[in-house]
């Protein structure tokens, strides 16, 4: 036997990952539009989320206090990506 002194419970360090992950009420659903299409999005609170820049807000939200269906003066600023034809536009320009 060892003579070392060892606590009697070991100290367990918590593994949370720094980071954003959004509004903890949106989730994903099994559904897409498309069979290779990506699931759909929608607030287990009820709200509509009609697009993508909607989902964008909501994943730019970072607690639901802060929910800017609740609160409009709080919605953030998000940038959307531009479609392909939209890009293209902007090339050719």
């Amino acid at each position: 036997m060892s003579l070392e002194r060892r606590p009697l419970f070991p100290v367990v360090e918590p593994e949370a990952v720094p980071g954003r992950y959004g509004c903890p009420m949106l989730v994903r659903t099994r559904f897409s539009f498309t069979p290779d299409g990506p699931p759909l999005m929608r607030c287990s609170l009820g709200w509509a989320l009609h697009d993508g820049l909607e989902v964008a807000r909501c994943k730019a939200t970072d607690v639901l206090t802060d929910c800017w269906k609740v609160h409009p003066e709080r919605t953030p600023v998000v940038a959307e990506a531009a479609t392909d034809t939209e890009a293209e536009r902007m090339t050719v320009d």
